[in-house]
């Protein structure tokens, strides 16, 4: 048998380095002491100590202030902020414009209907001179016959309104009836604490205002009791339809957004509100009620009037502040502490000029306390086949933001 001889080991080439020139595998043990730490590790220290006060004060602005100071890195006072100071007016110490050019220069009243007048009287401007207690106004403009005359009524015609020297008739149109807020001035020269804003085909139901609205709001005859008022759970809802309330979900009004006549659905609950500051109470008119001209047009197929009916059981409903409904001009009563959002705008189509002063009214109105009432029929408009064309109305759904 053969046996192949191993090969003898090599020697190691590794050759062995002197004792001063080996390498060591660890280092010699760092010295532990806290000082020498601190000055070895100052820079880390700084980052880590400008982090922590970046976070608590992002976390100090976002408890404490708004976005706006939040972004500007702008301290605020977590005290809560107070209330701008309004002005206080002494309104009896205004002295009273007085009238020395008409032939009723000192007759005095409270309680005033205002209609705009273009034809001769109406069956139902008649009935309201027949209303006791107030006293119709009538204003006319340039279509307005001038031999136009009824007894019981005070007619200011374009020469009478000239002579009372209202700055506000450089601004109006003729042949328009924003010329209202000449007679909304007339009424308050001469005492008017309510203004019932009317229209001259509108018949009061049962001839008496105060079965309907709360002509008084404080004193032995007004009404102290809560007002039903639409919830303001949701904060994205800004304006609703007031004839759902009262039985018609398929009748919007005139100025109320075309996006939201598809909301039909009735109020899954209210709330109320203590009544008596009520100052702007909108009527809804059986009939013809206030409706616009894509309504009118789109819903009547034949040449026969509208004769729609509300629920006159339905309680009256307050708007709370966030939420607001079309205002017209033909069946609303204003009291005295908002007489001033009674002024028409002149630099929009004509019916949208009482949509857009109810708006801003009733904006204006939150500041004071206030709030709108929409009441159950109060009146009855007859439907004539007269409807406004779109263009009347164009800056209602063209020009104007609800947001």
């Amino acid at each position: 048998m053969l046996v192949q001889d191993r090969a003898a080991k090599p020697k190691s080439q590794i050759r062995d380095l002197p004792t001063q020139q080996q390498i060591r595998r660890f280092s010699e043990p760092k010295n532990l002491d806290f000082t020498s730490w601190v000055s070895e590790n100052v820079s880390r220290i700084v980052v880590f100590f400008l982090f922590i006060v970046t976070a608590a004060s992002f976390l100090f602005l976002y408890n404490t202030t708004d976005t706006a100071s939040l972004l500007c890195f702008q301290s605020q006072s977590t005290q809560s902020l107070q209330p701008l100071a309004r002005p206080q007016i002494k309104w009896s110490s205004i002295q009273v414009l007085p009238d020395k050019t008409s032939p009723y220069a000192s007759f005095l009243t409270e309680r005033w209907i205002v209609v705009s007048v273009t034809k001769y009287p109406t069956e139902e401007l008649k009935g309201l001179v027949k209303i006791r207690g107030w006293q119709v106004l009538a204003v006319g403009n340039s279509a307005t016959p001038k031999d136009w005359s009824l007894k019981g009524a005070i007619f200011l015609s374009l020469d009478a309104q000239a002579e009372l020297g209202y700055r506000v008739l450089d601004h109006l149109p003729y042949d328009s009836f924003v010329r209202k807020s000449v007679g909304y001035l007339f009424a308050i020269q001469h005492g008017a604490k309510k203004i019932y804003d009317a229209d001259d085909r509108g018949e009061v139901i049962g001839g008496d205002l105060g079965k309907h609205f709360d002509v008084e709001l404080v004193g032995e005859d007004a009404k102290q009791e809560p007002v039903l008022q639409y919830s303001h759970e949701n904060p994205n809802r800004t304006v609703v339809n007031p004839y759902i309330h009262f039985g018609q979900r398929s009748v919007w009004p005139r100025g109320l957004p075309l996006e939201n006549v598809g909301e039909i659905n009735h109020e899954e609950y209210y709330t109320e509100v203590f009544g008596g500051k009520q100052f702007i109470q909108q009527g809804v008119s059986n009939g013809l009620p206030d409706v616009d001209s894509v309504f009118y047009f789109t819903r009547k197929t034949t040449l026969e009037a509208f004769d729609i009916r509300f629920d006159e059981h339905a309680p009256k409903v307050a708007l709370p502040q966030g939420v607001m409904v079309p205002v017209n001009s033909f069946n609303t009563l204003y009291h005295s502490p908002a007489f001033w959002g009674l002024m028409l705008p002149v630099s929009v189509s004509s019916m949208a000029s009482d949509v857009l002063r109810g708006y801003w009214g009733q904006r204006l109105l939150w500041e004071l306390g206030g709030y709108v009432a929409v009441y159950p029929p109060t009146a009855h408009r007859f439907d004539r086949i007269e409807a406004y064309p779109f263009a009347e109305e164009k800056d209602l759904h063209v020009n104007l933001c609800y947001g």
